[in-house]
Formats: structure tokens, C-alpha cells, sequence
């Protein structure tokens, strides 16, 4: 059987057009005026994030931020699974214009985790949240990170 895992994903950096939808939905969920926590200030630097995602592979869960180096996104991680318990707490939010329930987690004072979707129910929310919950203190912590590849980065040449 299966474990609830958090996996890492690096790009070559973070001007990468695949985390424009992650930070716009970090934005949604936890409002434009958040503070962040590590997240990435060199735009030409490596970006990591990391998932949490269900035995069958479903993401659960994201880290709240984007990171610079790969060592710092264990670290938040890290702080997820240890924290969760005894200092996270969970804040429910909504999208009054489209109907839709989110939530994030707060851990030691910063937005360190965010759904992985909106839901359209309030059932669905709570139940992605008792998920999350139940899931973090239980999950394996990958050793590397995966590679996205930007396919307009990929030559045709290196296709072939």
C-alpha cells in the first residue's frame, strides 16, 4: 500500500511561464496583499515547488511559495510535515465572484501550504482539508526533484 508523498519539481527558473497559474492561485487563495515567505526574488535563478500528493498520485496540497534552491523547499516541506499539528492553522477562504472554496494553511505565522484546487462545494473544501491534514504528518519527503522541461526551451535538435 501506498504513502501520501511530497514531491519536488525544479525550473530553470522562475520566469517560467508554468508557474505564472501557480502563483496566481497562491494569490486567489491566500489574497494579493499576503505576505510571502521564501519565495523566489531572482527571476534568472532555479525555482522549485513541491506537491503533496494521495498514494494514487493525486495532488492534495502545494507549497505556498516558490523557491530559490532546492534546500529551502525541503525545508518548508519539512516545516509542513513537523508543524502541521501543532502550530498550522486552517484558513477558509472563498471566490464570492465565482462561487468557489479554497483554504491555506498557516504555519508559524506564514501561508505555507494552499489547496491544490478551488472547490465548487463546501463538503468538497472541508473534506480536501481533513485530507491535507491527515495526509501531511504522514508523508515521505522525496530526495530530488524532478526536471520541467519548457517545451519552447527544448530544441528541435535535441528532439531528434
Amino acid at each position: 500500500m501506498g504513502v501520501p508523498r511530497i514531491i519536488f519539481t525544479r525550473f530553470a527558473n522562475a520566469q517560467s511561464p508554468k508557474l505564472t497559474p501557480w502563483r496566481a492561485h497562491r494569490r486567489r487563495v491566500v489574497g494579493a496583499t499576503a505576505e510571502t515567505g521564501r519565495n523566489t526574488l531572482n527571476p534568472e535563478r532555479l525555482a522549485v515547488v513541491w506537491q503533496l500528493v494521495s498514494a494514487n498520485n493525486r495532488e492534495l496540497a502545494r507549497s505556498a511559495d516558490i523557491f530559490d534552491d532546492f534546500q529551502d523547499a525541503v525545508i518548508s516541506a519539512t516545516e509542513a510535515v513537523e508543524y502541521v499539528a501543532s502550530d498550522g492553522s486552517v484558513v477558509l477562504t472563498s471566490d464570492e465572484r465565482q462561487g468557489s472554496y479554497g483554504w491555506y494553511l498557516s504555519i508559524l505565522g506564514q501561508p505555507a501550504v494552499v489547496c491544490a484546487r478551488w472547490y465548487v462545494a463546501e463538503r468538497e473544501r472541508r473534506h480536501a482539508v481533513e485530507l491535507t491534514l491527515k495526509s501531511l504528518p504522514l508523508a515521505e519527503i522525496a530526495r530530488g526533484a524532478r526536471q520541467y522541461v519548457d517545451s519552447q526551451s527544448v530544441s528541435h535538435r535535441s528532439l531528434v
